[in-house]
């Protein structure tokens, strides 16, 4: 969608200071979707996607086997769907949130399907007996490859997007409805398709090509169009007395435009004036995934003779390139605010902080011992960790962890900062995916945003949806200082 995005882009009005910060600091923009909710297509996109390939490799792997091979026939083709599908994902071709993919390039493409074709022919040498024949074990790659690239070329073509609600924007004025309109325009997940404006309003000229009409003929025309979002801009109260009723009658979703920019980005706005909204939300979705503990303990006992493999090396590395413990501890504040002890690699030199004391951490930091800087890019010091979520001090996603001291000091700067601790912190999360490493207040109160944006929507599919981003961020080393 390169073309299509650059020329819709061109077209825009300038974007507000709000969003270029945004722009710059955060990962590309979420789809929220039409309840402006998160509902995360994990589920969705993955077993779709993998059921069609696994369909398509056990029929191309049918017609080449021979007669009575039926059950290995289906052996052989989970693996070739599962193959192709971490390749994608890995290579950001299929993606498992709502997401707005990056553009889809031949070179990514053909590093992607020749991945999937090296860790099937792999499969293939090593058991023989339940690998897909090389024949499908090229061909499904190539297939699904060739299948996505003319998808995303036909949708260019076409020129629409699938992933963004229309709107209608109400505003009590001309002014209130350009700086809205702008707001919306830089937001990838809405696109407005007319405005509103009071019946005292006599100016009806269009505003940057689009329709402005009264209440009464503007929701005769978008309730026929089964417009599903209401923007309100900068309207007063009397004028939404009048708008509201009609609104929820036809069915529609009513939210400001500052909530709707920020949910786009998949982050709560702090100071917008719905505090006791937000607390609401908040407390009563802290414990709506009330599975999360058991799925944390199942993930890392399936995983944990891999970790016990990895964290090994890792101890010896740290042991010889510093004196020291191997074990850093430090007390963290958990849930409810109470104190736990969390374990890490240490990555710093015994004493950093004995003249210093806790400070951010910063960009090359000359604290951090030698294999510090690669363990932290890895995340590989967190191993430890997961001794955390065990005891039932962490969780695997939720928000990170701070020391007392930086606690109190947050408190006092960032409205509902205390409010995070309405679950158990997590070795990952949506503010660590999504946003820069912090290092000053601000930063602290923009991830704060992210964090309380994952609590009022935590569910399986954002937990899972997670901690496959974390996968990435991993691989490609974000984010770590």
């Amino acid at each position: 969608m390169a073309t299509t995005d650059a020329t819709r882009r061109a077209a825009k009005p300038s974007i507000p200071q709000r969003e270029e910060h945004e722009s710059r600091v955060a990962s590309s923009p979420v789809q929220v979707g039409i309840d402006w909710g998160y509902p995360i297509s994990l589920v969705r996109r993955l077993a779709i996607t993998f059921v069609v390939l696994a369909i398509a490799a056990l029929v191309a792997d049918h017609i080449l086997s021979e007669p009575g091979q039926e059950l290995q026939v289906l052996i052989h083709a989970l693996p070739v769907a599962a193959a192709i599908l971490i390749a994608l994902y890995i290579a950001e071709i299929i993606g498992v949130t709502t997401r707005p993919l990056p553009p889809l390039s031949i070179e990514k493409l053909f590093w992607a399907l020749g991945a999937s074709c090296l860790v099937m022919a792999a499969g293939y040498a090593l058991l023989p007996t339940y690998a897909p024949s090389p024949f499908v074990a090229c061909g499904a790659p190539v297939a699904a490859g060739l299948a996505i690239y003319l998808q995303r070329r036909w949708v260019e073509s076409r020129g629409f997007r699938d992933d963004e609600v229309p709107a209608v924007l109400f505003a009590s004025s001309r002014e209130g409805a350009i700086h809205g309109l702008r707001q919306l325009r830089a937001t990838p997940a809405v696109r407005v398709r007319g405005i509103i404006l009071p019946c005292e309003e006599t100016h009806r000229d269009p505003i940057d090509g689009l329709s402005v009409l009264a209440p009464r003929d503007g929701f005769d025309r978008y309730r026929n169009e089964r417009i599903p979002l209401f923007a309100i801009a900068d309207a007063t109260t009397e004028d939404l007395r009048t708008v509201l009723a009609p609104v929820a009658g036809a069915g529609c979703t009513v939210e400001k435009v500052e909530h709707i920019v920020a949910k786009a980005y998949g982050r709560v706005h702090l100071g917008a004036g719905d505090d006791i909204a937000l607390i609401s939300r908040l407390t009563h979705k802290a414990n709506l995934f009330s599975t999360q503990r058991l799925v944390d303990t199942t993930l890392v006992l399936l995983a944990s003779p891999l970790f016990l493999l990895a964290a090994l090396p890792v101890a010896l590395a740290v042991k010889l390139t510093s004196p020291g413990p191997a074990i850093y501890r430090q007390k963290r504040v958990g849930r409810w605010g109470r104190e736990f002890t969390i374990l890490k690699f240490r990555t710093m030199h015994v004493d950093a902080e004995q003249i210093s004391g806790p400070v951010w951490a910063t960009t090359n930091d000359p604290r951090v011992t030698r294999i510090g800087n690669f363990l932290r890019t890895t995340r590989l010091d967190e191993i430890p960790q997961l001794l955390n979520v065990l005891r039932g001090d962490m969780s695997l996603v939720g928000p990170r962890p701070e020391r007392r001291k930086f606690v109190d000091e947050l408190k006092r700067e960032i409205p509902f900062y205390d409010a995070r601790h309405a679950v158990r912190p997590g070795l990952t999360g949506w503010a660590q995916i999504r946003y820069q490493y912090g290092s000053n207040i601000g930063d602290a109160r923009r991830k704060l945003e992210y964090e309380l944006f994952y609590i009022v929507n935590r569910s399986l599919s954002f937990y899972l949806a997670v901690l496959l981003e974390t996968v990435k961020v991993i691989l490609f080393r974000r984010g770590s200082r």
